[in-house]
């Protein structure tokens, strides 16, 4: 999981570059300053003074603001109807400003953004985000540019959607937005600690967006190469008793990818697989669990600090597999596994699977590495030796993917626990050929 802040004036493009990165990486672009232009909005039209601070507070219950998203874009509701660029005026920029001064407001909004950068890899662009709604943010930058330049970018932009105002009208208010901004008490506009400033007043857009993708890159390079310190330190102290009362042999080390996303795929006997797998490999993974261990005292903070990744399994959990996506393409290894619960003392042949394993390779296009847990007879036993067998990483280019869709998905998750279960001996699973993309082509 990544979380992104990025913060700075207005004018300084954080919007537009912040979703082109969202784009590129695969993760939920949340504009939280369209929120607050949301709120301006209403109590314009509800003829609320916004800079009244008592008056706006006591209209708060009455705005009814729905946050969703489609395809990795947002999309903001106010009383059911789509606020689209309404939001986007001069007015209502200023109005915005207002409100956002007004602690009423900004705990009205506070609890929607915290709770999703809490659970989900997300990119947030706004004027506190590093400060205030994710301080523990991966990534922190503060993106900023001379005020001439933002206000020609914003006139720019007012006059191609039609909208007829002066350089020197937009420059004055942008400058006036400044002042508010930044001496505000509450949640002020201004750098945290710990970002990094990025000037982008001689750069284009897709420099700026290429800039911002360094930067993430490089933080997640760190990450990779030291992982969590508790992951690691869990990892250094017990893996080797891990690795001595399990009894672990492995087979095919040299196939483990020493850097780079990549998505490991593997039988599931018991809770021990998770420890297995962990051991063996030289740097952090992360795996998904169901919501119910995050639930438990105490269970729920060792989990956390290992890097799982919580899956409600009632139903199409869409914020796991966006989660699991991001994080196999952010470049750290991810395990998931296709029978999608435990089958001690059953041979892999003989169990079902889910098409989770198909859709995230689809999804995130990176290598599927996959492995066979072979205790005798597939269940674990004190001191019993655990045979772990890697197997050489399936290519995205050899599943054949063309348009994604639940018989790809389905093909894809065959083939990888075909491999699994040849890699343990176990002969190939047996493919339903009705849903086998490459049959259906031959007829």
């Amino acid at each position: 999981m990544i979380r992104i802040a990025i913060d700075g004036p207005g004018g300084a493009g954080k919007s537009s570059v912040a979703k082109s990165v969202a784009k590129k990486l695969g993760i939920p672009y949340m504009d939280t300053g369209a929120l607050y232009r949301t709120v301006g909005l209403f109590m314009k039209n509800a003829g609320v003074d916004t800079s009244d601070e008592d008056g706006v507070a006591a209209r708060l219950p009455d705005v009814r603001l729905d946050l969703t998203f489609e395809d990795g874009k947002q999309k903001i509701l106010l009383g059911g109807t789509d606020v689209g660029d309404r939001i986007r005026t001069q007015e209502i920029s200023m109005a915005a400003s207002d409100v956002s001064k007004i602690p009423a407001v900004r705990a009205f909004l506070l609890n929607t953004q915290k709770e999703f950068a809490a659970k989900n890899s997300v990119i947030m662009d706004g004027r506190d985000i590093g400060t205030v709604i994710i301080p523990d943010a991966e990534v922190k930058i503060f993106l900023t540019a001379k005020p001439e330049a933002r206000a020609m970018r914003r006139f720019t932009e007012l006059k191609e959607r039609g909208i007829e105002t002066t350089y020197e009208k937009v420059l004055a208010e942008m400058n006036e937005r400044d002042l508010q901004d930044s001496t505000r008490a509450i949640a002020p506009c201004v750098p945290a600690e710990d970002s990094i400033l990025l000037d982008n007043s001689d750069l284009t857009q897709e420099e700026t967006i290429g800039a911002v993708l360094k930067i993430v890159k490089k933080v997640q390079k760190a990450r990779k190469k030291r992982g969590s310190a508790f992951y690691m330190f869990f990892r250094y102290l017990l893996g080797p008793f891990v690795r001595f009362f399990c009894n672990i042999r492995v087979h095919g080390k040299e196939n483990i990818p020493r850097e780079g996303g990549c998505l490991i795929c593997s039988n599931h006997i018991g809770i021990r697989d998770v420890l297995a797998i962990a051991a063996v490999f030289p740097r952090q993974v992360r795996f998904i669990a169901k919501k119910e261990w995050f639930q438990i005292p105490g269970f729920r903070l060792l989990i956390k600090g290992l890097g799982a990744i919580s899956l409600d399994r009632t139903g199409n959990d869409v914020d796991a597999l966006k989660n699991a996506v991001a994080t196999a393409k952010g470049g750290a290894p991810i395990v998931i596994f296709p029978q999608g619960h435990r089958y001690p003392a059953v041979p892999p042949t003989e169990t079902p699977i889910k098409n989770g394993a198909g859709l995230i390779a689809y999804r995130a296009k990176v290598p599927v590495v996959p492995i066979c847990l072979c205790p005798k007879d597939f269940k674990y036993g004190f001191m019993k030796r655990l045979d772990l067998y890697v197997g050489k990483p399936i290519l995205y280019s050899e599943f054949g993917f063309e348009k994604g869709g639940f018989s790809e998905y389905k093909a894809a998750t065959e083939k990888i626990f075909s491999e699994i279960c040849e890699l343990g001996g176990c002969g190939s699973y047996p493919r339903s050929d009705a849903n086998d993309p490459a049959k259906e082509k031959s007829e």
